[in-house]
């Protein structure tokens, strides 16, 4: 099977990188501040996916009704902002598999959850000069599965829904795809199993590794 696209739109989290003990350790830093229990690397992975303040609310112990609940979303903040790629990688062969597919000549985006600031400068820093655009979370526009940011990226680049597939791990990256009227495809190497994005999906292509998207997308 190959796919008839432009542009591909890469989540970060659990798609483009490991980023999940530097997410952990964050989580942590904050329920220790306030004296809660620490979590697992388990619970992190099972949490991720709707950004930073839904992943802070499953980790306290009352939600967003926690009496500490704000104060550690601050702190996970403000630890995660200094620490957030200590322990973060590219997952094995993506920046060669990225190369390549700019090389056959699509478009190629990143739209995630992070926060912008920090999404850039993982990308500078171990992937540079391969995306066209970058979108991470900003008070200007709603998170995801909203559509804004993927929206702004079909049209800063040009490109019609129809030209463009998102490639992500979690229910909330197919949820954006939905949503935004794009193709999608799901990675069973990031923060959910091949079990898993069945059970949130419908037919949705399945990729277990970053090559595999070199045999979906010929050169154009």
């Amino acid at each position: 099977m190959t796919l008839n696209k432009k542009l591909l739109i890469f989540d970060m989290d659990g798609t483009l990188f490991n980023t999940l003990k530097d997410l952990n350790n964050a989580v942590n830093y904050a329920l220790e501040k306030y004296g809660y229990d620490l979590v697992t690397l388990a619970h992190t992975k099972r949490a991720i996916g709707n950004g930073v303040p839904t992943l802070v609310a499953r980790s306290v112990p009352d939600g967003l009704e926690d009496i500490h609940y704000k104060e550690c979303l601050e702190a996970f903040k403000e630890y995660y902002r200094i620490h957030y790629f200590e322990n973060t990688f590219p997952y094995e062969q993506i920046k060669e598999v990225l190369i390549e597919l700019k090389n056959r000549g699509y478009l190629l985006a990143c739209v995630t959850n992070k926060f912008e600031e920090g999404a850039n400068k993982l990308i500078d820093y171990f992937l540079p000069n391969i995306f066209d655009t970058v979108h991470g979370e900003t008070e200007l526009y709603r998170k995801k599965p909203e559509p804004d940011m993927v929206n702004i990226t079909l049209n800063e680049l040009n490109i019609a829904n129809n030209d463009a597939v998102y490639i992500g791990d979690t229910e909330v990256d197919y949820q954006t795809a939905v949503n935004s009227k794009v193709d999608v495809i799901m990675v069973s190497y990031g923060y959910r199993d091949k079990t898993q994005i069945k059970q949130i999906t419908k037919d949705a292509p399945i990729i277990d590794a970053p090559v595999d998207l070199l045999k979906l997308f010929p050169k154009r």
